[in-house]
């Protein structure tokens, strides 16, 4: 058979000035030589009162035979048993020390086997008051008030005693101590709290296993409010082990109203209401992460205001804001990338330094498709603070090149045409348009395009000529 260890806490109840019952409450909880917890089970206490010492005469002796609780506590009052030896109400507290031995048989009868023997301290004592003859010995009231007492001595304050928790040692003043038993079940109820200034510099809280849960029993209250009227910071939660695959904090809400929220930032000042900070140090690639599992719509992340998001980069070679999408079917996914609604659904502007060419307030960095008109706008240059000018783009069912230009004609009546040097690496199948200036001339391509130049003729001596040549890209 496995060896029991009981966990015991004595619990005292008496009340002065009234008869109460010569008993006090006794509580045990009792594990196998594992550590298990014995829940529901039938168990039998044999309880002795020893005088003197933990080795003493046995004063007074009884049995309880209980049935443990699902956290393995079995409760009893100890006077109140059936008795084996001796009578609890003839017992002398004050001719101490005592002691209270505690023996069990797991399986409910009475092979009992004994576990521990414990001092009993101030607390228990209190059925010696019985006995302790009043000093008192004046008492005066009105109608409904006790208005003076003598004490027979001159010292109003000596009879207070302090009761002080320090770690796990009960100790009360001008009286013994006792170790409170550390440990516990499984469980994952933790009750403790601290009045008069908190729970003080350095005090943590430590659970064997399980969670700390707190519960409102207000319709609308809050679980946890936590104020901090100083510098610091009100709540701070870490995860210190680098392999684990768990937030530091998880909010979770099962409302199905559009206007609750598993976080909730707020602020009346200057701060943001949600910040999120990756460190220089880091391999994080967000600092603010949202994720929505949905497949049929929904959004990572929303914003509502006068600016929904706003993106801001703070290196020459970053993005403000960067929008991705990975397709599943990936080539043949339509995913968006960024998408955006509104008067204006997506805007950009150039704010590059000194506004030099190469910057650009929108960038594709591949196809550029329009549903609707392809216009640009500028200020108007006759009234550029009323007026906006619009121009809109040609459109072909081909992808083109188009480059323009003037020629004079020499002697020959003749013109050498000299386009970019790369205009062979990307155009093929080239047109050609050609309008004289100044009167007629029956101009033709003399030589086509071929090393990037082309031979206007036909032209009149010193006269001009304008060319408009429309190539297929070739990239």
């Amino acid at each position: 058979m496995k060896r029991l260890f009981p966990l015991l806490l004595i619990l005292i109840s008496f009340s002065a000035f009234a008869q109460s019952p010569e008993a006090f409450n006794y509580q045990a909880v009792v594990r196998d030589g594992s550590g298990n917890i014995l829940a529901n089970q039938n168990v039998g206490f044999r309880i002795a009162i020893l005088q003197g010492s933990q080795t003493g005469t046995i004063v007074y002796q009884e049995s309880h035979a209980l049935t443990t609780n699902g956290f393995g506590l079995a409760n009893m009052v100890v006077g109140t048993g059936t008795v084996l030896n001796g009578n609890f109400s003839n017992i002398n507290w004050g001719n101490g020390p005592y002691f209270v031995q505690t023996a069990i048989d797991p399986s409910g009868g009475n092979a009992y086997a004994i576990m521990g023997t414990a001092q009993l301290v101030s607390v228990p004592y209190a059925l010696y008051a019985k006995n302790v003859p009043t000093n008192l010995s004046e008492l005066n009231n009105d109608a409904g008030f006790v208005t003076s007492a003598n004490d027979a001595d001159s010292n109003p304050t000596n009879e207070i005693q302090t009761l002080t928790l320090n770690g796990t040692t009960l100790s009360i003043s001008d009286g013994n101590a006792v170790t409170l038993p550390s440990g516990g079940g499984s469980g994952n109820t933790l009750d403790m709290a601290y009045d008069q200034g908190g729970a003080g510099l350095g005090r943590s809280i430590t659970v064997d296993a399980g969670e700390v849960q707190m519960t409102t029993a207000s319709a609308n209250g809050n679980a946890l409010k936590l104020i901090n009227n100083n510098t610091g910071t009100a709540l701070v939660a870490q995860t210190t082990n680098a392999s684990t695959q768990f937030s530091a904090i998880q909010a979770q809400t099962n409302s199905s109203s559009t206007a609750a929220s598993a976080v909730v930032g707020s602020t009346s000042g200057a701060a943001w209401a949600v910040t999120g900070q990756a460190e220089a140090n880091s391999t994080a690639q967000s600092a603010v992460y949202g994720s929505n599992l949905r497949t049929n719509g929904g959004h990572g992340v929303q914003g509502i205001g006068f600016n929904g998001v706003v993106g801001e980069t703070d290196y020459s070679q970053g993005n403000a804001v960067f929008g991705e999408n990975y397709d599943a079917i990936a080539p043949l996914g339509n995913g968006i990338g960024v998408a955006g609604t509104g008067y204006y659904g997506v805007v950009g502007e150039d704010r590059y330094l000194g506004g030099q060419a190469g910057a650009n307030g929108v960038f594709s960095n591949g196809n550029f498709t329009a549903t609707g008109t392809k216009n640009f706008t500028i200020d108007h240059p006759t009234d550029p603070a009323n007026k906006f000018l619009r121009h809109f783009s040609s459109e072909s069912n081909e992808v083109l090149n188009i480059y323009r230009g003037n020629v004079t004609f020499d002697a020959n009546g003749e013109a050498l045409v000299e386009m970019p040097d790369y205009y062979d690496l990307i155009n093929k199948n080239p047109s050609y348009q050609l309008t004289p200036i100044g009167g007629y001339m029956q101009l033709f391509i003399k030589e086509k395009l071929e090393n990037d130049r082309f031979v206007i003729g036909g032209g009149t001596p010193g006269a001009e000529a304008s060319w408009t040549v429309y190539a297929e890209r070739n990239d």
